[in-house]
């Protein structure tokens, strides 16, 4: 692949990024990695009775002790509530609570539809690729070796 295809992408993940940072201010103490949170809680609670630490982790991909903590952060916010298991007191699961239900409603729930409502000369072939590649690239960079890399323009640096 060319050098220039590469460069156009890594310049549109910036793009990608500041996508993100236009979204609508959160309240004081949140951030967009809470909102995914939510809307993860929202998403499991609609198919099954209850939500655990490790049903979100799974769902977003990322490790339970990482989860673990913005659910921490997002129970001080009174956001969410742990609620501890009626037969098994080591387990405990996690709702919304009423606040948390807004956030969804607004954060997730009015502005990804309004989003949707903008985005409609964009077609869902174009949206579906977009996401694919993007989630390709990632899988294919975690599969690297960076210290390879680092060695090699370091020898080549060496040689020169």
């Amino acid at each position: 692949m060319e050098i220039s295809y590469v460069k156009d992408f890594l310049s549109a993940c910036q793009d990608a990024k500041r996508i993100t940072e236009l979204m609508p201010s959160l309240p004081k103490g949140m951030s967009p990695r809470h909102i995914y949170v939510i809307d993860a809680v929202f998403q499991l609670s609609q198919c099954q009775e209850k939500v655990m630490v490790s049903d979100v982790s799974k769902l977003l991909g990322v490790t339970r002790p990482s989860i673990t903590k913005v659910i921490q952060e997002l129970e001080k916010l009174k956001v969410l509530t742990k609620i501890p298991d009626q037969e098994d007191k080591r387990i405990v699961h996690i709702a919304l609570t009423s606040l948390g239900k807004e956030y969804y409603d607004f954060y997730v729930g009015e502005y990804h539809s309004w989003l949707a409502e903008n985005f409609r000369d964009i077609s869902p072939e174009d949206f579906s690729v977009t996401v694919s590649t993007i989630h390709r690239v990632l899988e294919i960079m975690k599969g690297l070796d960076i210290t390879a890399y680092k060695e090699k323009r370091k020898e080549k640096e060496e040689n020169e």
